[in-house]
């Protein structure tokens, strides 16, 4: 028989530290991980970990990135998941789920409760939540990113939300940019343009999975304003012969600009992006389809869109494995 017991405040953490001591293989899915999170989650290598550490939750002080390096060294597998507010903890046989996330706040100050349980149905369907949304791995070089936006979190002085976090605008994190290949780029801007991807360059690790890519705007587009970094692009590339080329997920590394015409001041945008080595290019044609079949939509040309439902665009990514091949089912 199932069994079902209701914990609050201390009684939480011993449980949560005890489960996972006592478990071959843990998951976890938590909203915010703050200072000493590492320490209160006694995780093994290969556990999971997946926590919010968009860039804006970063800048809050709402997740600590020292804390995830801490994770990363032992070997725990970390995700990042914008906007998620579930708080999981899923054993071999039990899962407990419940109000709190994973700071010294929460452990030593809030009014705290969960709930755990052995139900074999529950915890199989926890399990497949996790999976669903370990889709985005904190990579070095976004860790690096993420350390160096970090700011201690503030109250006083903050735009603050319901539960005490500040404010975030709903944020697209995948969009599919409409390009051509056969566009010819001024020489006068050859200079500009490779000092930009000399900097993108700098920002590039892992050198021997990834590429820099890049593609440009004539002027300021909108999405200028709305990417963050870290964010995905699928390009469809329209070539002269009209053949359209969708290229694997790459992840946006740095925008940058520069006066591409004195007499005006128009600046042309460059877009670097950080794309898998030996990714895998998909036909337009196979690409519409399955892009129609998760949108509900047909979409006769390739547009330029930002994806803003999370679960499009987790089904969108998943098209391709993390190596940026064509993903077979």
């Amino acid at each position: 028989m199932s069994k079902i017991s209701f914990l609050i405040n201390k009684d939480i953490w011993n449980t949560i530290s005890k489960i996972i001591k006592t478990s071959k293989h843990t998951d976890v899915a938590v909203a915010y991980l703050g200072t000493d999170g590492s320490k209160i989650l006694p995780l093994k290598r290969g556990d999971r970990l997946v926590v919010d550490m968009s860039i804006v939750t970063v800048k809050a002080g709402a997740t600590n990135p020292r804390e995830i390096e801490k994770f990363m060294k032992r070997g725990i597998q970390v995700f990042s998941r914008r906007n998620l507010h579930a708080k999981i903890v899923i054993t071999d046989k039990q899962v407990l789920t419940g109000s709190a996330n994973i700071s010294k706040n929460s452990r030593d100050t809030l009014d705290e409760a969960a709930v755990l349980t052995n139900d074999a149905l529950t915890i199989q369907r926890a399990k497949n939540f996790i999976n669903q949304i370990c889709v985005e791995p904190i990579l070095p070089e976004y860790l690096k990113e993420c350390i160096k936006s970090y700011r201690p979190p503030r109250i006083n002085g903050k735009r603050i939300g319901t539960n005490g976090i500040p404010y975030r605008a709903k944020h697209s994190k995948l969009r599919i940019v409409s390009l051509i290949d056969y566009a010819l780029f001024p020489e006068k801007e050859e200079e500009s343009f490779e000092k930009s991807a000399e900097k993108a360059m700098k920002l590039l690790e892992n050198k021997g999975q990834s590429v820099l890519s890049n593609f440009h705007w004539p002027s300021k587009p909108k999405m200028a304003d709305e990417l963050e970094q870290g964010d995905w692009i699928i390009q469809c590339v329209k070539h002269s012969d009209k053949s359209i080329s969708v290229y694997p997920p790459a992840q946006l590394i740095l925008i940058d600009h520069y006066v591409r015409n004195k007499e005006n001041g128009k600046e042309r945008y460059i877009f670097h992006l950080k794309s898998p080595k030996n990714g895998q290019k998909m036909d337009w044609k196979t690409f519409r389809k399955k892009l129609t079949a998760i949108l509900s939509t047909e979409k006769k040309s390739p547009p330029t869109m930002a994806i803003g439902d999370t679960q499009q665009a987790d089904e969108l990514l998943r098209l391709w494995t993390s190596k940026g091949r064509i993903a077979r089912k």
